[in-house]
């Protein structure tokens, strides 16, 4: 045990004489522990004392932080059982104890008002460890001791070491304390790394890690939330919805990592704060200037560059951070080109994307922040085999204010922002079209590959509202309520959205449909006998003539925790309703490849097409097993109508259909998760079992996203202070899909177009892909040069090499199976898949200073 006071000014032999009893009675009473074999659970005991009097201190704080890589576990009734730091006052007779502490270093900041700090480092075993102080009388009056975890949570700016050591904790103690469902999660850049992320920090492709979770394929950075569609899980950036925010045709988030300050995640039960997200909500805050002066962040991996600069001036009042990232294929292939590659080198396509966030104090209670986003990806011209000749762009734009002031303890927040996704897409020259259906002819011995038409797809979302909170804390107010105006416009002119390859049709759809929506929202949290905490809320909208939608639309959500096991574990309950007034349908307009489109259509709840109504509920455990090992456990029920979804009838796809048909989605599953989020060795192991079902008038199927059984595991081993190997593994049941035919189609005068148009199509989801499977290796150092931090890191993407068929193209009828390209589905008939990403090695470097 090494136990050391910093106390300034100890004079006297009164003082000398009353710390020696002080130790010696620490000493004797670990001395004592140890001769009883010891303590299950440790902790840490003592008294707080005058030093000239010995007389007991009441209402001193006292704060233990572990120093090295440990939990702290907190009491019952605190509603965080994982931190840290944790922090309790003392009695009147001067007493405190922390308990259930894990062996490990520690240190004590001991504060009462008119007394000097006292600090203190414990080395602790398996006992009872009683350390008693004397403070010393100081004039000056001391602040007040700040325990509470930072509100930038995602740690990009912290030293790799740092953050995973630090961040983690302080995000896992910031959502225990946030959120009272078990289900919500706070991602750090640690959690991101682990991963093993595709090429790049991407916070999307990390959350496919988390139970419940899961994509498409591996080109798709989408989410598929307990077995939702990606359009019904909305990612707010700074209170703003974000459509599709994705790069490179699905491929990569279109969110820079190095613009994040937090990022929570919500599959269930969320803040009444938050409107739409039928399945889920991924809720981005902007990262500020966190350090006075000049920094900056750079990355380069395979696919983009990137760089932020952050400038914040010394006093605090002002600070700015601007970031930049732009994909490079096209300057590399254009080089490739000009060295003398083929012609169809180069590849006509970047993204772009720039963030902005500033902060202004006006006072000691009144600030301005201002953040501004901007993610576009731009095509121009096509690659042979892969790109259909394409000209346009699409992406989002947002930019938000907010004044926030504080009186006594109100806080008010006021904000006014707009958001858009668009996207204009045009062919090259006019598609060469035969007959009424537009079917693509032949022409001498080529055949024309299927076209599209030009396509032109906004959604704008105008928001302005107020928050009144309480400040019972930055980031718990005992209660909350706000007011919200919404205004959504939508354009759309084009091509009919389809979900399979067929003609382009010479028709063209157009919608122009505005929706206006106001709202008021509050909320309070109670704490009941220091072990049960619950909170209730309600979201009230009024929509104009929605579809699916009353008048007046109330969200009611309650959500209950109880903590037991002496803080060590809680139970959690929870349910809400949403609605979502925006829905992605299907693709319209160019593809790259089978099954990877530019643009989906956007549909605004109306007169014709409905809201989405959705009710959820959730019941939830986690344990603490100490050193930093979590287990927990959630049930869920998810009932939603008013999907609108492809008509799935079976039959002969050339056919006028419905542009949609509204449905009913009842989900349902158990996750189960276990993590160590503090220590050399990181880790998390989860299991999801779920269903996921559709319901459209005669027909029950299952939901192309419902993924019956999902295994994710991620483990991060820290070797040295800078280097650190991972390994991240996905195991998943195959996906449905409708087994549609391919072949060719043909005009009345004989002229027919190739074989890859979709005939007919058979019962709705009946069939499945294969399992799949993956294993990812990373090795990831860092160190300094100088004043600046540099890193490198190297990815294996599907380190086995293993043949994962998972995207469904389409069948043909008859056949003869080429695995794994054709696979037999029954005798004549053959299921054409795309193959997912082979072995694949991705390499970067990064600097921060």
């Amino acid at each position: 045990m090494n136990t050391q006071t910093q106390m300034r000014g100890l004079g006297g032999a009164r003082l000398t004489a009353l710390c020696a009893i002080l130790m010696t009675g620490a000493g004797a009473s670990l001395r004592a522990q140890q001769a009883n074999g010891g303590a299950k659970d440790g902790a840490v005991t003592g008294v707080v004392v005058d030093a000239g009097s010995g007389s007991p201190l009441g209402s001193a704080v006292i704060a233990i932080e572990a120093a090295g890589d440990v939990a702290v576990v907190q009491p019952a009734g605190s509603g965080v059982f994982l931190s840290r730091v944790l922090s309790v006052m003392t009695g009147p007779d001067g007493a405190y104890r922390f308990g259930g502490l894990a062996p490990g270093s520690y240190r004590l900041h001991v504060r009462h008002l008119g007394y000097r700090e006292a600090v203190l480092d414990v080395e602790l075993s398996r006992s009872t460890f009683q350390v008693s102080v004397g403070l010393v009388v100081n004039p000056i009056r001391l602040e007040r001791i700040d325990v509470e975890v930072a509100g930038q949570a995602f740690g990009r700016t912290l030293p790799a070491v740092e953050e995973a050591r630090v961040g983690r904790m302080a995000a896992e103690g910031l959502r225990q304390e946030r959120f009272l469902e078990s289900d919500a999660r706070v991602l750090t850049q640690s959690d991101v790394t682990e991963a093993v992320t595709l090429g790049e920090s991407d916070l999307l492709r990390a959350l496919q890690r988390l139970p419940g979770v899961s994509a498409r394929d591996d080109y798709s950075a989408g989410l598929w939330t307990r077995g939702a569609s990606w359009g019904q899980t909305r990612a707010y950036y700074d209170g703003l919805p974000l459509f599709n925010p994705v790069h490179a045709l699905g491929l990569l988030s279109s969110l820079n990592p190095d613009a994040v300050g937090l990022a929570s995640f919500h599959p269930g039960v969320r803040s009444a704060a938050i409107g739409e997200g039928a399945a889920g909500v991924l809720s981005v805050t902007s990262r500020g200037a966190e350090r006075p002066g000049i920094h900056g962040l750079s990355e380069l991996s395979v696919t983009s560059a990137r760089a932020t600069v952050d400038v914040a001036s010394r006093d605090g009042m002002r600070g700015l951070v601007l970031g930049v990232r732009r994909s490079y294929v096209d300057a590399a292939t254009r080089l490739a080109q000009l060295a003398g590659g083929d012609s169809a080198t180069y590849v006509p396509y970047a993204f772009l994307d720039l963030t902005a966030r500033g902060d202004v104090r006006l006072g000691a209670r009144t600030g301005i922040e201002a953040s501004a986003l901007w993610a576009q990806d731009n095509v121009s011209g096509g690659v042979r085999n892969l790109l259909r000749p394409t000209r346009g762009h699409w992406g989002n734009q947002l930019a938000r204010t907010t004044l926030e002031h504080g009186l006594g303890k109100v806080r008010t927040r006021t904000s006014l922002g707009v958001t858009r996704f668009d996207g204009l897409i045009n062919p090259p020259a006019p598609v060469q079209t035969s007959g009424l259906d537009g079917v693509p002819v032949t022409q001498g011995s080529g055949t024309v590959v299927p076209e599209h038409g030009s396509t032109r797809n906004g959604l704008t979302v105008l928001t302005a509202g107020t928050e009144v909170a309480q400040a019972a804390g930055p980031r718990r107010p005992s209660w909350a309520a706000g007011a919200q105006l919404v205004g959504y416009r939508q354009s759309y002119g084009g091509q009919f959205p389809r979900p399979y390859p067929v003609a382009v049709i010479l028709d063209t759809l157009f919608l122009n449909e505005t929706l206006l929506i106001p709202g008021v929202w509050g909320e309070h949290r109670w704490v009941a006998a220091s072990h049960f905490a619950l909170e209730t809320g309600a979201r009230v909208e009024f929509p104009n003539h929605a579809r699916n939608a009353p008048v007046l639309a109330a969200a009611p959500r309650v959500t209950s925790r109880y903590t037991l096991l002496d803080g060590r574990a809680t139970v959690s309950a929870g349910y809400a309703r949403s609605w979502q007034y925006t829905q992605a349908l299907a693709p319209a307009g160019p593809s790259v490849g089978p099954d990877l489109y530019v643009t989906d259509v956007w549909l605004l709840a109306g007169d014709t097409i409905p809201a989405i109504r959705a009710d959820v509920a959730t019941l939830g455990s986690e344990v603490s097993l100490g050193l930093g090992w979590v287990v927990s456990g959630t049930a869920y029920l998810r009932h939603s109508t008013g999907v609108a979804v492809p008509e799935p009838s079976p039959g002969v796809l050339s056919d006028r259909r419905p542009i949609f048909v509204a449905a009913t989605n009842r989900a349902r599953g158990l996750e189960l998760g276990l993590r160590r989020v503090v220590g050399r060795i990181t880790a998390s192991l989860s299991y999801t079992q779920s269903r996921s079902t559709l319901t459209t008038g005669t027909f029950e199927f299952p939901s192309p996203a419902d993924r019956r059984h999902i295994v994710d595991a991620t483990a991060m081993y820290r070797a040295t202070p800078g280097l650190r190997f991972g390994a991240a593994l996905t195991a998943a049941t195959g996906a449905p899909f409708s087994r549609f035919f391919l072949g060719a189609q043909c005009d009345s005068l004989g002229r027919c177009s190739g074989d890859s148009l979709a005939l007919r199509i058979e019962e709705p989801n009946a069939s499945r892909a294969r399992a799949y499977a993956s294993l990812d290796l990373l090795v990831d150092w860092e160190g300094t040069l100088g004043q600046a931090r540099v890193g490198a890191f190297l990815q294996v993407r599907n380190v086995l090499n293993r043949t994962n068929a998972v995207t469904y193209t389409g069948s043909f009828e008859p056949c003869s199976p080429a695995p794994p390209a054709l696979i037999e589905a029954r005798p004549g008939v053959c299921d054409r898949f795309a193959r997912g990403v082979p072995l694949l090695p991705l390499a970067g470097v990064r600097i921060a200073f």
